[in-house]
């Protein structure tokens, strides 16, 4: 049975596509370019953002290893919605939006992990906007952590990493960077966290998890 779920298309472009290496701050693209190449994020995290009101960036999605990114542009030729942005030193595979759609066009399961792969960015989207129209900060705070918390150690003690500034984590929750100070202080007090410099420790993600529930 051929494979139909999301990952194939980064697959497509693992063995198709181009690696590249990038440096924090990094740019692959900016909002409105009419660039129409597709990437797959191999390691790293890759920030997508849209310019708001007041010259704020407004962050709507990270990407981490596996997560495909820029297939829109290569559908409509709309030119970039976002504008995509390396958070820590990554790595993509990247493939141009013609050899994209060539694949997608001449083989029916890719077409349908390319389906998926955009409803699954849809649903996310989706997600985002009626917690940010509905939940408390600190529900929102604690659930973004979850998902960006990755196995790490420091000083010897198993524990888990978020490389985040608080300015960043504001942005991609879309609420300002006093209302995620509040929420932060919140997790430390309880000793569920730890603040540093550009990054943030999980001492305890099983407390995120329920904290990230809706109440």
């Amino acid at each position: 049975m051929p494979i139909t779920t999301p990952t194939a298309v980064a697959a497509l472009l693992a063995d198709h596509g181009t690696r590249r290496a990038l440096d924090t701050g990094d740019v692959l693209f900016r909002e409105a370019d009419a660039s129409t190449r597709v990437y797959a994020c191999i390691s790293g995290r890759i920030r997508l953002v849209v310019a708001a009101a007041g010259g704020r960036e407004l962050v709507i999605a990270v990407c981490g290893p596996g997560d495909v990114f820029g297939d829109v542009t290569a559908l409509d030729h709309a030119g970039r919605s976002a504008t995509a942005v390396a958070m820590e030193p990554s790595a993509v595979w990247e493939l141009s939006g013609d050899a994209y759609l060539d694949a997608i066009v001449t083989e029916p399961a890719l077409a349908l992990a390319a389906l998926r792969s955009l409803a699954r960015q849809l649903r996310r989207a989706n997600a985002r906007i009626c917690a940010g129209e509905t939940e408390p900060g600190a529900t929102r705070t604690a659930r973004m952590l979850h998902e960006l918390a990755e196995p790490g150690s420091v000083a010897g003690e198993p524990t888990w990493v978020v490389s985040i500034t608080q300015t960043e984590l504001a942005d991609w929750l879309g609420t300002t960077r006093e209302s995620t100070a509040r929420a932060l202080a919140m997790l430390r007090a309880a000793g569920i966290i730890t603040t540093g410099r550009s990054r943030l420790l999980v001492h305890d993600r099983d407390a995120l998890a329920v904290l990230a529930r809706p109440t």
